[in-house]
């Protein structure tokens, strides 16, 4: 095998391992590893609730409420409940989808092609998610005082 190939390969265990452990635990479970993590590495304790402060200051949901809901949903495949929970965590829950298939296909020595092809469409993709997601927030915003 080559260094190029050796190199693929070594990328495609990492991204499995991270998309498929984040799929299999879910929403609230990736969440919790993750606040454990950063309490581990920072030294405080790990909260066990964050309260968004925009939805605290006005009452109404960020644009990032319902993301781990709906990649929950979407490691689940619950599509329509993720993009309808928030655009961009289903976008992110297909994204961690199509990553692993695509690392495993490479682990599987169908070469790097596949999860370099991925990678692009992710990477092209992932604005246009985020302005999907900010104009689905922006609709969902009551109407100011007439």
């Amino acid at each position: 095998m080559t260094g190029r190939g050796t190199a693929w390969r070594g990328l495609a265990g990492l991204v499995f391992g991270l998309c498929a452990g984040a799929l299999w635990l879910g929403g609230e479970g990736s969440l919790r590893v993750a606040r454990t993590v950063e309490a581990w590495s920072t030294g405080r304790s790990a909260a066990p609730v964050y309260t968004c402060p925009f939805r605290r200051q006005t009452g109404m949901p960020c644009p990032g409420c319902g993301g781990t809901e709906a990649f929950g949903l979407g490691a689940r495949g619950h599509w329509r409940a993720a993009a309808v929970a928030n655009p961009l965590g289903a976008f992110a829950a297909l994204a961690a989808w199509a990553l692993s298939l695509a690392a495993a296909l490479t682990l599987l020595g169908a070469g790097g092609g596949w999860l370099r092809v991925v990678l692009g469409v992710v990477a092209v993709l992932s604005p246009a998610a985020f302005v999907i997601n900010g104009v689905v927030w922006w609709m969902s915003l009551p109407l100011g005082p007439r």
